[in-house]
């Protein structure tokens, strides 16, 4: 039997990974923004979709979690 405790605790979590997801999606849209700030008119720069796909996946799995924290529980 879940707790309330233990969906608080859940919950909790589900927000530190919104967090670390938002900020690795940030991140990469930043780094990008700055290559192409700084790239020649007709230069080329560099897109970091890999760390704004991987922000994407942690911000969807922490909005899951959120959503279902008895499905965090079940994993722990």
């Amino acid at each position: 039997m879940l707790t309330q405790e233990m969906r608080v605790a859940a919950r909790q979590a589900a927000k530190a990974e919104l967090i670390k997801g938002l900020a690795w999606f940030l991140l990469g849209a930043v780094i990008t923004g700055v290559t192409y700030a700084a790239a020649d008119p007709g230069g080329s720069y560099v897109v970091f979709w890999g760390l704004m796909a991987y922000g994407g996946y942690r911000l969807l799995r922490a909005i899951y979690y959120w959503l279902n924290p008895n499905a965090l529980l079940r994993k722990l």
